[in-house]
């Protein structure tokens, strides 16, 4: 018998035992409908947790320059640094050019240099100059303008001031785009001025003035009176974004081996990783549960279908059908009724979850819950593993009733009644 032969006798068979084989997909059916229902939900939730995470920053990697001395003390805090890795202009321009990195952006620090803003009537006030963030801070409320506007500065020659740099009698708004000096001063008693136009006033409680990356790099030179401050020193932090989650992590492997000290939230993604594993392990294994219940019904069915048709074997015996053909023959009878289950399963898994999602919706805005997201996600490799996995338990389930038909005595199976 061909594979042709094969395929239209099982396909008779089936439609001739309409009810039977339906009753028999049906355990089929409601293991596969629950495994991809509860894969899905799964998925969706693994997809609004990473979500969340992604605002937490997971994808950026921190990194600052390989230090050649140990930390500054009370003689050394403000000698210029020894850095055997500088993070310079031309190593930040070949980690931009890299396909799986987003963004680089340089961070310069002026930690414990004396720094004062000079406002329009000469009064001096101490300031902390910073970087403008150019990247979301998933660890502080992101500023609201007062006066201006207080989006990332990536061109020199703009400052934003925190309103608590300001003292009550300044009028922010009467200071945008006025130009205010930065004072540095030295611990050997000298100063230099650093004009800066004022883009806007943040409402940041604290006494901060955030610059441009040039312009602190400026500052930092003549702190350390280096013309060449960035080739020789680089600068003191480099944020990596990578595009993904994953490139991070290669990342962050690639730097640490190259002598960089690096930071990230590996760690926490590592831990995030497994509790989903568990998570899935779990949803998979109710619908598994259901599905081997399911198996059983296919060998109890295929089983009594060897009774029932014990004639029509020994008559395919007697005219020539030999052993792998009978066999063939009910695997694949086996296998059509899991297939079957399983295409019915997955679109029901697949629609139950789209009710499922219409009704989660409905809820969380009834209740005006602080949440959104798709909790229920079928990819098509769900779908596509689950009829493959639907198919082979009903071949597996097949495998000893499709033996003892195979074995059957031709002359006692046609004298069977």
């Amino acid at each position: 018998m061909q594979i042709s032969d094969l395929l239209m006798s099982a396909l008779e068979n089936l439609s001739r035992r309409k009810v039977r084989t339906i009753l028999t997909s049906t355990g089929v059916i409601v293991g596969i409908l629950t495994i991809v229902t509860m894969v899905s939900l799964g998925v969706g939730v693994q997809e609004a947790i990473r979500t969340q995470f992604a605002a937490l920053g997971l994808e950026n990697v921190f990194v600052q320059p390989g230090e050649g001395q140990d930390e500054a003390d009370f003689f050394t805090q403000f000698g210029l640094p020894q850095r055997e890795r500088p993070l310079t202009p031309e190593i930040l321009a070949s980690w931009a050019a890299r396909p799986e990195v987003g963004a680089v952006v340089p961070q310069v620090s002026l930690a414990g240099v004396t720094s004062l803003l000079e406002l329009p009537d000469g009064q001096l006030v101490g300031v902390q100059v910073a970087n403008s963030e150019r990247l979301p801070n998933p660890f502080r409320t992101a500023p609201r303008a007062v006066a201006g506007t207080v989006e990332p500065l990536e061109q020199p020659g703009s400052i934003v001031i925190a309103v608590g740099a300001l003292p009550g009698t300044v009028d922010p708004v009467a200071l945008v785009g006025r130009e205010l000096n930065i004072v540095l001063r030295s611990p050997r008693g000298e100063s230099q001025r650093f004009p800066l136009r004022v883009a806007g006033v943040s409402d940041l409680e604290e006494r901060t003035v955030y610059a441009a990356s040039d312009d602190m790099v400026a500052m930092k030179a003549w702190w350390f009176n280096l013309s060449d401050y960035l080739t020789t020193q680089g600068y003191d932090l480099v944020v990596v974004q990578a595009k993904d989650v994953a490139a991070a992590a290669q990342l962050v492997r690639e730097f640490r081996a190259t002598g960089y000290r690096v930071q990230s939230l590996e760690l926490l993604l590592e831990q995030a990783n497994r509790i989903f594993a568990v998570i899935n392990v779990m949803l998979a294994s109710v619908g598994g549960l259901a599905l081997f219940v399911a198996s059983l019904g296919i060998v109890n069915t295929m089983i009594m279908a060897i009774y029932e048709r014990t004639r029509e074997i020994g008559t395919l015996k007697a005219i020539g059908a030999s052993r792998s053909d009978i066999r063939g023959l009910f695997m694949l009878e086996a296998g059509m009724i899991g297939l079957l289950g399983g295409l019915v399963g997955s679109i029901g898994g697949w629609l139950v979850g789209i009710l499922l999602n219409q009704f989660i919706g409905w809820y969380i805005a009834r209740e005006a819950l602080p949440i959104s997201g798709t909790f229920f996600i079928t990819p098509w490799w769900l779908i596509l593993s689950a009829l493959i996995f639907a198919a082979l338990v009903g071949i597996v389930a097949g495998l000893y009733p499709a033996g003892r038909a195979a074995r059957l005595d031709p002359l006692v199976a046609l004298r069977y009644e």
